[in-house]
């Protein structure tokens, strides 16, 4: 069985991210949880990440990127990103986490290990709840929200970017 690791992707994973963002291409996948990565390419994403990290920009977002790696080959298996403040369109639709997981490793687990690790950084920011939404159809992420206490608020129409119902969910994790 194969073991995976938790981390922030760096500049020897640009190969790796490049194929990730091309599966998701191929299988005309969202990529939520990604930030940027959808319109640029894998090098100015890192820098991107960093900057949102540091809080260069302060009218940007302070938020921090991880990935789930295969431990033997370095493979990406999915991407989260942790919004430790909202704004704009993060307060009502996105949330203070986004995920997703690459098409060819979905089922097996990979968005509830990233949630809790999500879930372990977000309390050590001092976080007390997070919001987490996810479209009304997607059956695996209302199970993975849900799998860790994650409380429907309710559902919302998206009619700034999926032009569809989210669910909205808050998790409590105390700080």
């Amino acid at each position: 069985m194969s073991r995976e690791i938790f981390r922030k992707p760096e500049e020897g994973d640009i190969a790796e991210i490049n194929a990730f963002k091309q599966e998701f291409r191929e299988n005309n996948s969202g990529m939520d949880g990604t930030g940027t990565l959808v319109r640029c390419d894998a090098e100015e994403w890192l820098c991107y990440n960093r900057k949102m990290e540091n809080r260069e920009d302060p009218d940007g977002l302070h938020c921090l990127q991880y990935g789930l790696f295969r431990e033997e080959d370095g493979r990406l298996l999915g991407l989260i990103q942790v919004r430790l403040e909202l704004m704009g369109y993060l307060v009502r639709f996105g949330g203070n986490i986004g995920y997703c997981v690459r098409p060819s490793e979905r089922r097996r687990g990979y968005a509830k290990k990233m949630l809790g690790y999500a879930l372990d950084i977000c309390r050590e920011k001092g976080l007390e709840k997070v919001l987490v939404t996810c479209l009304e159809d997607n059956e695996g992420s209302t199970r993975t929200i849900e799998a860790w206490g994650g409380m429907l608020e309710g559902i919302v129409y998206d009619d700034v970017n999926y032009m569809a119902n989210m669910k909205r969910y808050w998790i409590a994790i105390g700080a």
